[in-house]
């Protein structure tokens, strides 16, 4: 995934729908890979998490910001979002999940901040994503103690 250009609403949000995708394609991938366990249940469930998350982002730019795409943003680095989401092998499932999962807290909590001036609902919707990731981070975490 290359680091996006955010230069308004639409591109921000296009990148989280992508970002979603993405995220919810890798648990798919990794819940095939590791094998059955507690891992492959967390990545199976988190791969639904995410593909409902895509749905939500998509609904929320349909009902709250067709207005809002070409508003004009600043203060985000495409670079702080991107993760690699390819799995090669299942070692390398824990650090890259965890990767994406710190990817896109950076992304709606910076998002969420530029978003609450302009446009409450999507800063609220922005900040549930960061939470629900957070999450996310802790049962890796617990999954997969260093």
């Amino acid at each position: 995934m290359d680091p996006p250009e955010l230069t308004n609403f639409g591109s921000l949000v296009w990148f989280a729908i992508e970002l979603e995708v993405a995220t919810a394609a890798f648990y798919t991938t990794a819940a095939g890979l590791v094998g059955p366990g507690r891992y492959s249940e967390l990545a199976r469930a988190l791969a639904a998490q995410h593909e409902g998350r895509r749905g939500l982002l998509v609904r929320t730019r349909q009902q709250t910001l067709n207005e809002m795409v070409l508003e004009p943003i600043t203060g985000l680095d495409g670079h702080r979002y991107v993760a690699d989401a390819a799995l090669a092998s299942p070692s390398e499932v824990p650090a890259k999940a965890m990767a994406l999962e710190m990817a896109a807290v950076r992304l709606y909590e910076e998002s969420a901040d530029v978003a609450r001036s302009l446009l409450t609902e999507a800063a609220r919707t922005f900040r549930k994503l960061a939470d629900e990731n957070r999450r996310n981070l802790a049962a890796l975490r617990e999954t997969f103690p260093r």
